[in-house]
């Protein structure tokens, strides 16, 4: 999700009145006032989401330009914004949250206000032929930079936010048991091979022992360069995980890129994303706060790849970023049946680095 780029204006959300009405009470500050109409961004996956700009002054401490988001979901957006909210009270660079009601009434969506966010995403604009003219440059820049978001973001302490969590949501912290869940669902709907792949891979899963502050979905179109400064976005698939919960998943998305190229080109941006991905995973290994156990990335690369098969597999929406590319019945699956056995490796040439 990139908040980056607005789209035209589309008169006005319904909760926008009640949205103002509860800014002038919590700010103190009866005179504010909108500076325009609002203005609705592209790029959300699942939540509405628009620009308010005010006329100043503006009392209270409130910025003069903030993002309402609107979530057809109270459950995740609770947890959304609260994972949120608890990341950037540590300092980590993503939009603070000013303001929500996460139990609207009157049939009104649950919402919240937050800083707007300047830049441009790390891939933002570019196609295929783009991205190849972009190698020498996306080669070192894209992957040492995502490096460094999840290498600062594991260094938080997860303490504040699970606890705030569970204060603000029912949904279970940690992931140990989203393969079950992915395994009940698999039987659910009869697909033998899916099934077999997951139920070989819980008998061969290991026993993670870290648990840190992860995002789920840290890819190239989450994160804002602005200058010198990055900013993360989209923290629906926010857990606190073992770090390869994010490691998996940036890794295998970066050597599969989800860009539009003619056919003729995509060899050589398929071979250069995989040295990108390598890049990345070596990055971290020198940056990071913890060591990169190869049995637990790989074995959460399988489940992540396993994960982004049918939406239907979640029993809801999905919340996460892969690539159709790497799916289930994709060139990757032989890739899940080998590496689901106790002896193999998934992706060698990722969970290692490279001398």
């Amino acid at each position: 999700m990139s908040i980056a780029d607005p789209t035209p204006a589309v008169n006005h959300p319904d909760e926008l009145d009640t949205v103002l009405d509860h800014l002038r009470r919590q700010f103190h500050a009866p005179e504010l006032t909108l500076d325009g109409p609002p203005i609705r961004l592209g790029g959300g996956f699942w939540a509405e989401m628009w620009t308010l700009t005010f006329v100043p002054p503006i009392s209270g401490g409130l910025p003069a330009r903030v993002v309402l988001r609107l979530a057809p979901d109270a459950q995740l957006a609770a947890w959304e914004t609260t994972f949120q909210a608890g990341v950037a009270a540590q300092g980590y660079p993503t939009p603070a949250i000013r303001s929500s009601d996460l139990n609207p009434t009157g049939g009104q969506r649950a919402w919240c206000v937050m800083d707007h966010a300047t830049g441009t995403p790390l891939l933002g604009g570019l196609s295929g032929l783009r991205a190849l003219r972009s190698l020498p440059r996306l080669a070192t820049s894209l992957p040492d930079t995502l490096a460094r978001a999840a290498a600062d973001l594991h260094r938080l302490d997860p303490q504040p936010i699970e606890t705030a969590l569970s204060a603000a949501t029912d949904r279970t912290i940690g992931v140990d048991g989203l393969l079950d869940h992915y395994r009940s669902r698999a039987r659910d709907l009869g697909d033998a091979p899916l099934q077999r792949t997951l139920e070989r891979l819980a008998t061969t899963r290991p026993d993670p022992q870290l648990r840190v502050v992860c995002h789920g979905d840290l890819h190239p179109f989450n994160v804002l360069a602005d200058g010198n400064r990055s900013v993360v976005l989209d923290w629906t698939a926010g857990q606190i995980a073992d770090p390869a919960y994010d490691l998996a998943f940036t890794s295998l998305l970066l050597a599969n890129p989800p860009l539009d190229a003619p056919k003729p080109v995509r060899p050589i941006i398929n071979a250069a994303a995989r040295r990108i991905a390598n890049r990345f995973i070596n990055t971290y290994h020198k940056i990071g706060p913890h060591p990169i156990e190869a049995d637990t990335l790989d074995c959460t690369a399988v489940s992540k790849v396993a994960g982004s098969s049918p939406s239907s597999l979640h029993g809801g929406p999905r919340v996460s970023s892969m690539p159709t590319a790497v799916t289930l019945g994709s060139p990757w699956s032989p890739h899940c049946n080998r590496c689901s056995q106790p002896d193999a490796r998934f992706g060698s040439r990722l969970t290692r680095p490279i001398r």
